[in-house]
């Protein structure tokens, strides 16, 4: 009897220690890891470019028998890049949840405009009838390819919930590439018969250096995919734009007659990020 009273009691103890101990026991749920992207990702983007401006220089030829050759160089006012469409892609590795690295190629065909003034030896010719503050210059149109080759480093800011900042910059290479030119003589003060100068000039084209600035932000549409939206200043040194005409050709002129000064290209542009994992 005795026994039996101290089983009883040694089960009222213990019981409600090994049903906890059982809760204690119970299976933890484990959460898997969000996959890990491989660092590698693709892009594609298309853009606006907005006009931009330069000046440049030129070679004024001397056809004159005996003394044929380049007189002088002059300043090129005004030449203009217009409004384009632009698009890329370009291939690139993430280093870290800050630091991400590309390489892109983008490119945009744009109108090309300038004018310059005629130099004074030109108005000041008796053909022209002119005086040397009368009016008189050259307007020239053209096309031209840019392409730009860049490779980007970039920074992404702290991210605001699917939104993250960034700031970058580039490096690289811009291959642009003049059509061939028409120029018009302008002179409407000249005097009466005089027949204004016109003429072709073939395009040159040539590689330079180049380098950006980029701004914007990135959306996580997916865990993979991101839309990117941003800012892009580049920067194109000077270069080669068009040779001598076929009349200055045929007094011996060789070579490029016009050089611009290079252009700085503001771009807005949207593309998307795939990352691989």
């Amino acid at each position: 009897m005795a026994r039996l009273a101290f089983g009883l009691l040694a089960s009222a103890l213990f019981l409600p220690t090994l049903s906890h101990a059982a809760d204690i026991l119970e299976p933890i749920p484990v959460v898997e890891p969000a996959p890990a992207f491989s660092g590698w990702y693709i892009r594609g983007d298309v853009g606006y470019v907005f006009k931009s401006k330069t000046d440049g220089h030129w070679a004024f030829y001397n056809q004159f028998p005996g003394v044929e050759g380049i007189d002088d160089y002059y300043r090129y006012d005004e030449l203009r890049l217009d409004n384009a469409a632009s698009f890329g892609g370009g291939v690139g590795y993430r280093f870290s949840d800050m630091f991400r690295v590309d390489a892109t190629v983008d490119y945009f065909r744009s109108e090309v405009n300038g004018r310059t003034k005629c130099p004074l030896m030109i108005k000041t010719d008796p053909a022209h009838g002119l005086g040397p503050f009368d009016e008189c210059d050259y307007g020239n149109e053209s096309k031209a390819d840019v392409w730009t080759l860049m490779a980007n480093a970039y920074v992404d800011l702290p991210t605001f919930g699917i939104v993250t900042p960034y700031i970058g910059a580039g490096i690289g290479a811009a291959y642009v590439g003049y059509d061939d030119v028409k120029t018009q003589e302008n002179c409407p003060t000249c005097k009466p018969g005089y027949v204004p100068y016109t003429s072709t000039s073939t395009g040159a084209d040539d590689w330079r250096f180049a380098s950006a600035l980029m701004a914007g932000a990135s959306v996580d549409l997916t865990q993979s995919l991101a839309l990117d939206v941003g800012y892009k200043f580049t920067k194109i040194w000077e270069g080669d734009a068009w040779d001598y005409d076929a009349a200055d050709k045929s007094f011996g002129a060789v070579g490029v007659q016009t050089k611009d000064n290079g252009f700085n290209v503001h771009t807005i542009r949207a593309g998307l990020r795939y990352s691989f994992f």
